[in-house]
């Protein structure tokens, strides 16, 4: 038995599509290159009135998480601050550059996040054009993520994408792992050689290989994995082909349904499963359960 979680877990076949983190539409992306812990914004180096506007954004702010990102090194110069909508039909990212880190703390973040999911203009801030990529390489949360979330970042940099080391996205067992802003599509199990292909899908608005989906964020793990069976019933990989998404429940199934950009409604029913095997959800942790979300034909 191997002695990585995420190794064990592609192994035995764990289902990935709808293993995102669930919900999740206001992303706040501060550099810093210091080193992280496990939790990464207390056990942080930042002062210590950053560390909690931080977490009270996250606490109060429906939807959100804050992610910390580096390059390496001790960067001189500006720190970078990104927030980012994930809303389907409204993903937008936008980015400033501070001159030290405390300057965050005058944006009043939960005014500005609420204008950009209104799709306002804001001030100071510079609009994305460029997607930025975010890949998990925390090896203080989960071994798996520093082992094998490293290369994949040095592979993607290389292809020309914005890429920064982030700390926890959730899931180690699916590691190595990566979330595409502001789309907000998450990816598992993307292996360094994989790097040219990915990076040409993400440069053309178009998403990756369905077996590499974990899931877009601002859904539901359910509807995740709705979009991740439609698009491979229809063949449409289009990142903004769905613009509306709903589910509801039907007995022990749920029904999604899906409406794309043309105005065409679709649904797919589903069923959360046991598949029978057990494994840990993380690295040195007890083995569960394994379950995920399978189409009811």
């Amino acid at each position: 038995m191997s002695e990585y979680c995420s190794v064990l877990s592609s192994e035995l076949g764990e289902p990935i599509a709808g293993s995102a983190v669930a919900q999740t539409m206001v992303w706040i992306v501060l550099e810093h290159n210091r080193p992280w812990g496990a939790k990464a914004v207390l056990e942080s180096e930042l002062p210590d009135a950053v560390k909690d506007r931080l977490l009270r954004w996250e606490r109060e702010l429906e939807g959100a998480r804050i992610q910390l990102a580096r390059r390496g090194g001790d960067s001189q110069g500006p720190i970078r601050l990104w927030l980012g909508h994930t809303g389907l039909g409204g993903a937008r990212l936008v980015e400033w550059s501070l001159p030290e880190v405390e300057a965050l703390l005058d944006l009043d973040v939960p005014a500005l996040a609420a204008a950009l999911a209104r799709g306002e203009r804001i001030p100071g801030a510079v609009e994305r054009e460029q997607p930025l990529v975010l890949v998990c390489t925390n090896g203080r949360r989960d071994r798996c993520c520093a082992k094998f979330g490293v290369a994949v970042a040095r592979a993607l940099a290389d292809q020309g994408l914005d890429v920064w080391q982030t700390t926890h996205l959730g899931g180690h067992r699916f590691a190595p792992t990566l979330l595409q802003l502001p789309a907000g599509l998450c990816y598992g199990r993307v292996q360094p050689s994989e790097a040219p292909a990915l990076a040409k899908a993400i440069q053309a608005g178009e998403v990756y290989r369905l077996d590499r989906l974990r899931g877009r964020v601002a859904l539901a793990e359910v509807e995740q994995a709705a979009e991740s069976a439609w698009r491979q019933r229809t063949g449409s990989m289009a990142v903004d082909a769905l613009v509306a998404v709903e589910q509801h429940l039907r007995g022990d199934t749920v029904v999604v349904s899906l409406r794309d950009r043309e105005g065409a409604d679709h649904s797919v029913t589903l069923q959360c499963r046991k598949t029978g095997a057990t494994a840990p959800p993380s690295c040195g942790k007890p083995a569960v359960t394994v379950e995920g979300w399978f189409v009811v034909e």
